[in-house]
């Protein structure tokens, strides 16, 4: 943040600001982004007087809005890029910092009352502000104990096994969540007489 402080950020594919624990956060864990310093360098903007509060689940955040210089890495950020910083907060435990939203920017397709205004998604800014090719990301997860990474941009297809291929899934059009209907579901395993789909119902046997 501010290319000052770094943070420990979960990324968050089901919302869309990007929050930070802030300095002046007594009920934060772990690491803070003491913004005063951005502020006082005229990197940083405050954008609201008013405390506004956000929930994430189980967490509950009280907080302001801002914009920083934010960068994935020291030499790949963008200036300006509105964020909610963390003033008071219930949830959110060590090593967690805060939140990277990663949602789709769109209206929520089962809850049009909440409205169609999307916040500031980082990974579109980075894609407008031509710092990677693509609005898209991936993800490349392994076993516990080793290490696990997200692309910016395309997916580095090198990262997949010989024996196996990326599979287009189709997507609910508009909607704010990376979702889609469910096609089937399977116990145990995948084969026929174990699966059930588009409407068929098969007996099930239970040991």
């Amino acid at each position: 943040m501010g290319k000052l402080f770094k943070m420990d950020l979960v990324y968050d594919t089901g919302s869309d600001w990007m929050v930070v624990e802030g300095s002046e956060c007594e009920t934060c864990e772990g690491s803070n982004y003491n913004i005063e310093l951005s502020l006082q360098t005229g990197i940083a903007e405050q954008l609201t007087e008013e405390v506004s509060e956000r929930e994430y689940g189980r967490a509950s955040l009280k907080g302001k809005e801002y914009t920083d210089t934010v960068c994935i890495l020291f030499s790949t950020c963008v200036e300006h890029f509105e964020f909610f910083l963390i003033e008071e907060q219930v949830g959110l435990k060590e090593p967690i910092d805060g939140l990277m939203g990663m949602a789709r920017n769109n209206k929520y397709h089962l809850l049009p009352e909440v409205g169609d205004i999307v916040g500031p998604l980082y990974v579109e800014a980075l894609y407008e502000n031509g710092l990677i090719p693509e609005n898209k990301f991936s993800f490349f997860f392994t076993e516990a104990g080793y290490d696990s990474w997200v692309d910016f941009g395309e997916p580095k297809l090198d990262n997949v096994r010989e024996d196996a291929s990326l599979v287009d899934v189709q997507l609910i059009e508009e909607d704010f969540f990376w979702a889609g209907y469910c096609q089937g579901v399977a116990f145990r395993d995948t084969s026929e007489d174990n699966s059930y789909s588009f409407g068929r119902i098969n007996q099930f046997e239970t040991e």
